[in-house]
């Protein structure tokens, strides 16, 4: 028999660090499940993401005080319950080969649980103490009586976006209430950039959600109870395996959200063959647990300037709306559900760009897109006055340097 100790000295040091590090890592990853979910299966993607497969009755949806006697819906009520599938490698722990196996929903490890779940206000009446630091370029239909749903193809982007508190990102929203009497209910999704959360600058798929008006309830994707995931192929909060080039070919995707006629949930469902990715529960809202009142789309950046160096901080593709097909974002085959919860083209919309001088918004129309819109822009740029002084205070401290060097 090895003795014990012997066994020790012929591991190295850095084997045993590796070994305690994946030992705390698991740890923050059951903490963030609640404590004693353990994967069915682990899927390890060539970008560093790693994918649990977990039961989908342990996922954290259920500990949402609403929901502990959730009975899950299966699929969405009227939508044949065919196999259906993305683009393939839509998203890149696809190129593994890997699956969830049936009956469990992939999640991805947040590997930082101090990251905040928050998403701060975006939508367009926010009052400005609550909507710092975000900029928008986006279409809108609000004021509409009832809104059960909306569709929409828009193309995905890696935009620049250098400071890593800062996001940028392209979503639907659909909302109802209002800030001012705390009771505004937004479901969101889309794409994002945000590297404090996800540890790179790839495009990822994101969901969002608020029933007080982003104060004390909603999260992104699973990180607490709400979004009940039913689908083994899609992870939220996995990198998009390709995005659109500037002046090539350009990679779209499709989301949809509307209100199950039958269980009131708002289901979530992508690509053109719209796969159900899952939904979030009527019971969790207030205001939108019956109907939306505002439906809108197009793109957002968190920018904050916390280093008081103007960083780059785009949106879409990086270029103004006005540069068109290839070259600048768009949101195309715009519908909305409304009295009858059939989707239709939309016939006109309003766009609003809060920050014209960085990112702008532009109407257009067509036979392939119906009526559609371009979004986008380069954000603040680094000025000459900013660089100079960036540079004075380099000369400055090289100064001092000397002075120290000559003085010692």
């Amino acid at each position: 028999m090895v003795q014990p100790f012997l066994f020790l000295c012929s591991v190295s040091k850095m084997e045993i660090f590796n070994s305690l590090m994946m030992l705390l890592i698991m740890g923050q990853f059951f903490i963030q499940l609640g404590g004693s979910v353990i994967p069915v299966s682990t899927i390890y993607s060539s970008d560093g993401d790693v994918i649990d497969c977990i039961n989908r009755a342990d996922q954290p949806a259920f500990d949402h005080p609403l929901l502990q006697n959730h009975i899950i819906q299966e699929y969405p009520t009227g939508m044949p319950q065919i196999e259906r599938d993305v683009q393939e490698n839509w998203q890149i722990w696809h190129e593994t080969g890997e699956k969830c196996p049936t009956g469990t929903i992939p999640i991805r490890r947040d590997l930082d649980p101090k990251v905040s779940h928050k998403k701060k206000p975006k939508v367009h009446e926010v009052p400005n103490s609550a909507n710092m630091g975000h900029k928008y370029a986006i279409a809108y239909m609000i004021d509409r009586q009832q809104v059960y749903g909306t569709r929409a193809t828009f193309n995905v982007w890696a935009p620049i976006v250098e400071e890593s508190t800062d996001f940028s990102l392209a979503q639907i929203w659909l909302a109802s209430g209002s800030y001012e009497t705390a009771d505004l209910s937004t479901v969101e999704a889309g794409w994002q950039v945000f590297r404090s959360r996800y540890k790179d600058s790839q495009p990822r798929l994101f969901t969002y959600w608020t029933a007080d008006g982003y104060n004390n309830t909603g999260c992104y994707g699973l990180d607490r109870p709400g979004f009940v995931q039913t689908s083994s192929t899609i992870a939220i909060g996995a990198a998009i395996g390709r995005t659109s080039t500037f002046g090539g070919t350009p990679l779209d995707m499709t989301l949809q959200i509307w209100k199950d006629p039958f269980s009131g949930h708002w289901w979530l469902a992508v690509g053109p063959n719209i796969v159900p990715i899952g939904y979030w529960p009527a019971t969790i809202f207030t205001t939108l647990s019956d109907h939306a009142t505002r439906v809108e789309w197009g793109g957002e950046v968190l920018y904050r300037n916390l280093s008081g160096v103007n960083t780059v901080a785009q949106m879409g593709s990086g270029e103004y709306a006005d540069k068109g097909y290839g070259k600048a974002a768009y949101f195309c085959n715009l519908k909305v559900a409304e009295n009858n919860h059939t989707l239709l083209p939309v016939q006109d919309f309003g766009v609003l760009a809060d920050h014209p001088k960085y990112y702008t918004v532009k109407k257009s129309s067509n036979r392939n897109c119906g009526n559609h819109f371009y979004f986008g822009g380069p954000g603040p740029q680094r000025s000459g006055a900013v660089r100079g002084t960036v540079v004075s205070a380099f000369r400055v401290v090289y100064l001092g340097l000397i002075c120290l060097v000559f003085v010692f």
